[in-house]
């Protein structure tokens, strides 16, 4: 009985943690490119009037923010792997899954940390009057649904 219900239990644990990792990917593009690509992708760039420095310092966070975020995601995916292997072991160490699920939380925190440092970073690099110009533009757009439409 003891047997089945920790089956249970692992088998529920490994069903929610691909919903829970959803939430930690970086706004709504998959490679991380933050605000500055949600610019980009809206067509905005142009229309605010960017300068060639903000230009060329927006791409290189962009960069920046898309390497630490494919890191994470990699780190995120191994420790996945990691607790499947630990999970579905012939007598899962439940102590050993309890420490890899606190890894997996620590690194979607680090995820959303980097996500909001990012929004910061591409704010200080706009000008207040770009800055509303992005937040009209955003209040104009319809929301997305579903687990990636859900971030602040």
């Amino acid at each position: 009985m003891k047997n089945i219900i920790k089956g249970i239990l692992i088998a529920g644990t490994l069903f929610a943690l691909p919903l829970t990792a959803a939430e930690a990917r970086p706004c709504s593009q998959s490679d991380g490119g933050g605000r500055f690509g949600r610019i980009e992708r809206m067509g905005m760039a142009d229309n605010l009037a960017l300068s060639p420095q903000q230009r060329e310092q927006l791409q290189k966070h962009r960069f920046e923010q898309r390497k630490s975020m494919i890191t994470l995601r990699s780190k995120l995916d191994m420790l996945r792997i990691e607790l499947d292997e630990a999970a579905f072991a012939g007598k899962p160490d439940m102590r050993k899954i309890d420490q890899i699920a606190e890894k997996i939380g620590n690194v979607h925190t680090e995820m959303t940390k980097k996500r909001i440092h990012s929004r910061i970073q591409v704010n200080n690099i706009l000008t207040d009057e770009q800055k509303q110009s992005v937040n009209n533009q955003r209040g104009m757009m319809p929301m997305e649904r579903g687990p990636k439409g859900m971030r602040n």
